[in-house]
């Protein structure tokens, strides 16, 4: 625990989720006070145990976002839009923009937001990079400080690929990929909040090996006891529409997406200001299916 922190409050929007709930336990672990936005308190209460606070609210309130925002130091955004590109929007884009105007009217040290490492306007393509494009425009012309994490592939993602025996490998990922444990991420993005060289940037969070998707699910079936079972996207959008599936039809557009474009930047300013990810996917592997 970093004694310098204990003043510091960092508010986490989205922190019961996948990514936002393990910055929100590092922060505390560093010494951070810690306090979450939640539509259900007694939920997040209970997810993530004693010694946060939490505020009702919701993101589309902005009277929910001043009221949990007032006293902090810092916000964390880890959200979650989609299938639909309303969906998208409204996260992605509306929700980012209304948390970034109101940190600065409160003038808020610094805003930090989990991006994607494809997210450019060349590579704006799908309804949820857009929507990204446009919540990454909105934090930086907001005027808060702010620091932008763009993500690699995250190993926990993996498990979401199961059905039934398998695990599905969507559409022709032919492009390396640096998989990152949240665990890691988490750690990174506490750093930030303590070292002003983090501010105004982008920061490639990239883990330290690269393997396709392909490579990756074959990793991780092997250790599952399950099999990799290809299936185009031409082929998922159609089961998505025969289904009335916006899931798997969003899933078809957004695997499309990454047929298309790899990696892009280079993880080196992150990894020097934040200290570079250390865990493997096979030691991830180990410690995740060792604590099912």
């Amino acid at each position: 625990m970093n004694m310098e922190n204990i003043n510091k409050t960092i508010l986490v929007i989205g922190g019961t989720g996948m990514l936002g709930k393990p910055v929100a336990q590092q922060l505390k672990a560093d010494g951070f006070s810690v306090r979450l936005l939640a539509r259900n308190p007694e939920k997040a209460q209970k997810l993530l145990g004693a010694g946060y606070e939490i505020v009702k609210g919701d993101v589309d309130s902005p009277a929910a976002l001043r009221e949990a925002m007032n006293g902090v130091d810092g916000v964390h955004i880890s959200l979650k839009g989609g299938p639909t590109e309303a969906d998208f929007e409204r996260m992605d884009h509306f929700a980012v923009r209304d948390i970034s105007n109101i940190a600065k009217e409160k003038n808020i040290g610094r805003v930090t937001l989990i991006s994607a490492y494809a997210v450019s306007e060349e590579k704006a393509d799908t309804p949820e990079s857009r929507s990204k494009v446009k919540g990454e425009a909105a934090l930086k012309s907001s005027g808060v400080p702010y620091t932008i994490f763009r993500a690699s592939w995250f190993m926990e993602t993996l498990p979401l690929f199961i059905q039934g025996k398998s695990i599905s490998l969507i559409g022709n990922q032919t492009h390396p990929l640096h998989w990152i444990a949240v665990e890691d991420y988490a750690r990174m993005v506490s750093k930030s909040y303590q070292t002003d060289e983090t501010l105004n940037k982008e920061l490639y969070i990239f883990g330290p090996e690269a393997y396709t998707m392909g490579e990756a699910m074959k990793i991780y079936a092997d250790h599952a006891g399950v099999k990799v079972a290809p299936m185009s996207t031409q082929m998922l959008a159609v089961l998505g529409a025969l289904t009335f599936n916006t899931e798997w039809k969003g899933m078809s557009v957004l695997m499309k997406h990454y047929e298309n474009w790899g990696e892009d930047g280079s993880p080196e300013e992150a990894n020097r200001l934040l200290g570079a990810p250390q865990v493997t996917l096979q030691e991830w592997l180990n410690k995740s299916l060792t604590n099912q």
